[in-house]
């Protein structure tokens, strides 16, 4: 006969048992490893986004001051043309557009306001003076000369 079969049952039972006792350390095991990836993946993640943010605030900050610069050079070149063109700086200009803006409001209010109509006047009526056309002096023929 075989040596297994000659085992007793108390130590199969024995045998059993640290069979499953080792498949549940080994899943415990990877478990813990699961885990543990899981840790280290969830903390790459946290700090790739880390990065990630710093550099959309970096890239944020360059694309805003590239936006300043670029909006200032077109005002400069704009106000360069339009010197050229009018003969005016751009300050004259400012301040011609906040007395049009201005004078635009006085209209407006005036435009608003409703003026009681004055009394009619009889107007008399005035006829033009009208001159004699003048006289024509009827001029004499002239001589018949004899040739």
């Amino acid at each position: 006969m075989s040596k297994r079969e000659h085992t007793p049952p108390i130590e199969q039972e024995a045998m059993a048992r640290k069979i499953w006792l080792a498949g549940l350390g080994a899943y415990a095991k990877s478990a813990k490893e699961v885990t543990n990836l899981s840790e280290r993946g969830r903390t790459w993640f946290e700090e790739l986004m880390e990065r990630g943010r710093e550099l959309e605030n970096q890239t944020k900050t360059r694309v805003k001051d590239a936006a300043s610069q670029t909006q200032e050079a077109v005002t400069q070149q704009m106000n360069a043309r339009v010197q050229r063109f009018t003969g005016l700086d751009p300050h004259q200009l400012d301040e011609l557009d906040t007395k049009l803006d201005q004078l635009a409001e006085v209209v407006d209010k005036l435009a608003t306001t409703k003026v009681a109509p004055a009394p009619e006047k009889p107007v008399a009526k005035v006829e033009p003076d009208v001159k004699p056309a003048p006289r024509r002096t009827a001029r004499k023929p002239a001589a018949k000369k004899d040739a």
